[in-house]
């Protein structure tokens, strides 16, 4: 189903010998499968917002003093609190594995001195970093390293 556009949204700058079509908005633009793609990774934003206003309040709360830093430690196990840990994990999850997993092989310098790798190679290379940050940051966390 289509819907007509505003009738100047595809004029051009001079009338021409031609007559064109009234310009139609496509029907089937929330149906395809690229927009609801782009439109999570959009999405994703507010939800790195959110993590940032909780580490705004957990920097607040350190300055307060130990009481106040207990307290906010203790409320970050609320039930509401993990369903937002979880979703903001899989945020990053996503934007990573698209921005890395999708958008970087394709973004590789062509022509230059060092020869364009194939694109599941560079997949491998990024992921396999990722991981070993993950695995060190993960370690250094848990008090297991850096000590």
């Amino acid at each position: 189903m289509t819907r007509a556009a505003h009738p100047e949204a595809m004029a051009p700058p001079k009338k021409g010998p031609t007559r064109t079509a009234p310009p139609r908005m496509p029907g089937s633009w929330w149906g395809a499968p690229r927009i609801r793609t782009y439109l999570l990774f959009g999405a994703t934003g507010v939800v790195y917002f959110l993590a940032g206003t909780v580490v705004l309040h957990l920097v607040w709360a350190l300055g307060k003093g130990p009481d106040a830093w207990a307290t906010v430690m203790a409320s970050l196990s609320h039930p509401l609190y993990l369903v937002f840990h979880a979703l903001t994990l899989i945020s990053v999850l996503f934007v990573g594995i698209r921005a890395f997993g999708t958008m970087m092989p394709k973004m590789q310098p062509r022509g230059g001195p060092l020869p364009v790798l194939a694109p599941g190679l560079v997949r491998g290379l990024i992921y396999s970093a990722w991981a070993a940050l993950t695995l060190v940051f993960s370690l250094i966390l848990a008090g297991k390293i850096g000590s």
